[in-house]
């Protein structure tokens, strides 16, 4: 299950994924593609693409877009991203099948049980140690017919994922800026942390 909570801590998906559904088998699904890049723990770049299971009905509820809109993409944070829950219901979702009743986990009721649901379909862990997202390493989202639905790049940069994981998460500052407007610059301090980067580092 997604767990939304704390933007900067680290996905629960385990490396080797290649599916994503939080409730496999459980409602019709498409299968729509994210094309990302992840920071290792050793602070190498690294690029993936993993298949997202959303809800049948997305691809046309989803407009095509170009990168850097946002389309049906909510964010990108550390341990994945998240589609709008609004999502579901411009697609007419019936969430009743995904509930258990379960008053024990959900002692706040059906509206606390349905939240939990919503967040479910639309926030997915993915395979990666600190997913980054800027106008370098962009975050995609293509349907199944290959088309750019969503994107974002306004997350961590890599300068940003590596001066975070060498400080031990005391440095938390994306470096969009720095990237947008002063190159020569962000390109020194990626020399500096890549110099001073070493394995023992990526926590």
């Amino acid at each position: 299950m997604a767990r939304a909570g704390n933007t900067l801590r680290r996905s629960s998906a385990a490396p080797d994924t290649e599916i994503v559904n939080n409730y496999p088998g459980r409602y019709p699904t498409e299968d729509w593609q994210a094309r990302y890049w992840a920071v290792t723990e050793g602070g190498d770049l690294q690029e993936r693409t993993v298949t997202v299971q959303l809800p049948r009905g997305c691809s046309t509820a989803c407009l095509e877009i170009e990168v850097g809109q946002s389309g049906c993409v909510h964010r990108v944070r550390r341990w994945g991203f998240a589609c709008y829950i609004s999502l579901l219901e411009e697609i007419g979702f019936d969430l009743t099948p995904l509930l258990s009743h379960d008053r024990e986990r959900f002692p706040g009721g059906e509206e606390q049980e349905l939240l939990q649901v919503m967040i479910g379909l639309t926030h997915f862990d993915l395979p990666g140690h600190f997913i980054i997202a800027g106008q370098e390493h962009p975050f995609l989202l293509f349907d199944p017919q290959g088309v750019l639905k969503g994107s974002y790049t306004r997350w961590y940069t890599y300068l940003g994922a590596l001066a975070y994981l060498a400080s031990d998460g005391q440095v938390q500052a994306s470096f969009q800026r720095v990237w947008a407007e002063d190159e020569k610059l962000y390109q020194e301090a990626m020399g500096f942390l890549k110099g001073a980067f070493s394995g023992d580092l990526g926590r």
